[in-house]
């Protein structure tokens, strides 16, 4: 895909210019940073909201955020240990994509600004889980989901710029993410009664709505 390897030329070509950018982007393309500050936004949402029935929604959102972060995060291990450890379909398309090198194993000329992660490129976990987790939250309050899509593109586009990913690998996670909040609502919807039982326990330990 050379559309592909062209942007991401473009984006890491920006690293290593500007030292403030550079130390904003590797902390932002940390591994925690990014989840942390969305995790403390979903915290808000829980307690943060006086009117009752918001507040159910938000608190369904942040249920559901949660869960796709978790099936987001499985997904993406599944997919590591059928097609990366096993090799299961050694050799095809479909395996050689979830094999993918990281940009600083195939491009010679990577500015690589963060340390050398050891999986494949694709598809990412971060982008599946921040994405996952804006995508959930954006179905149910669209305010702070939009808040929170946009940390995640913030994310994606800094773990481009530091070198550790292509845009494939980011946009490949961005689906999985889609497929963990599909999931997550699905799984709330068939344990109705448990949610109802959920917050009412939450309701009585003056955490719920």
């Amino acid at each position: 895909m050379g559309w592909d390897r062209a942007l991401f030329r473009w984006i890491n070509g920006l690293a290593g210019h500007v030292p403030f950018l550079d130390h904003l982007f590797v902390g932002i393309a940390s591994d925690y940073f990014m989840i942390i500050a969305m995790c403390l936004v979903l915290v808000v949402m829980w307690f943060g909201t006086r009117e009752q029935s918001q507040r159910r929604d938000n608190q369904l959102a942040v249920i559901a955020a949660m869960s796709s972060l978790g099936l987001a995060t499985g997904m993406v291990a599944l997919i590591n240990l059928i097609f990366v450890k096993n090799q299961v379909l050694a050799g095809t398309a479909l395996s050689n994509l979830f094999n993918r090198l990281r940009p600083f194993e195939a491009e010679p000329s990577v500015q690589l600004l963060f340390y050398r992660p050891t999986d494949p490129s694709f598809p990412s976990n971060m982008a599946a889980v921040v994405f996952g987790l804006a995508i959930a939250v954006w179905l149910k309050n669209r305010k702070a989901g939009g808040w929170l899509l946009g940390m995640a593109c913030l994310a994606g586009f800094a773990r481009i710029y530091v070198g550790i990913h292509y845009p494939v690998d980011i946009l490949g996670g961005v689906i999985i993410g889609l497929l963990g909040v599909a999931l997550a609502f699905a799984l709330i919807k068939l344990l109705w009664p448990v949610k109802r039982l959920l917050f009412w326990i939450l309701e009585k330990l003056y955490l719920g709505g």
